[in-house]
């Protein structure tokens, strides 16, 4: 799943439909993931920050930001998902 986030938030031209549905995915696995007690409460606070990044990311395509302003924040997203996944 974050493999599939990295990847719509690396490409040349993202798909806002595509960045929503991952965001929204994200969330409904992350609830249950937690609640299962697959993930500690921690690393879901963690996968949470990439969750409002992208949502950062989505205001951003909405309000039609410069590419060079989203690719900012895109490029945090990865670093988070690269830290969480080590």
């Amino acid at each position: 799943m974050l493999t599939d986030v990295i990847d719509a938030i690396v490409k040349e031209s993202m798909d806002i439909d595509e960045v929503r549905s991952l965001r929204n995915s994200i969330s409904d696995r992350l609830v249950s993931a937690r609640d299962s007690g697959d993930i500690t409460n921690d690393e879901f606070l963690s996968a949470g920050k990439i969750e409002g990044g992208m949502d950062v990311i989505i205001a951003m395509l909405e309000n039609q930001a410069p590419i060079h302003e989203i690719r900012i924040h895109a490029e945090s997203i990865v670093e988070r998902i690269r830290a969480i996944s080590n």
